[in-house]
């Protein structure tokens, strides 16, 4: 149950972080679409390894 809702956290503040990023991109600011960027990969990244948790246990 708890690795569900981590994991539907995490996805969900990846795509707000990517949706900006994107948007600070179009909007020619750098910095924040590089760290709105940084921070989409952490939880990308995050997100996959609680998958690969979740996929061990069930086994």
């Amino acid at each position: 149950m708890w690795k569900n809702i981590e994991i539907s956290v995490s996805f969900i503040i990846f795509l707000v972080a990517f949706i900006f990023a994107r948007y600070s991109f179009y909007n020619n600011s750098i910095a924040l679409g590089v760290g709105a960027f940084i921070c989409s990969l952490v939880n990308l990244y995050y997100m996959i390894k609680e998958l690969k948790e979740k996929r061990e246990g069930n086994y």
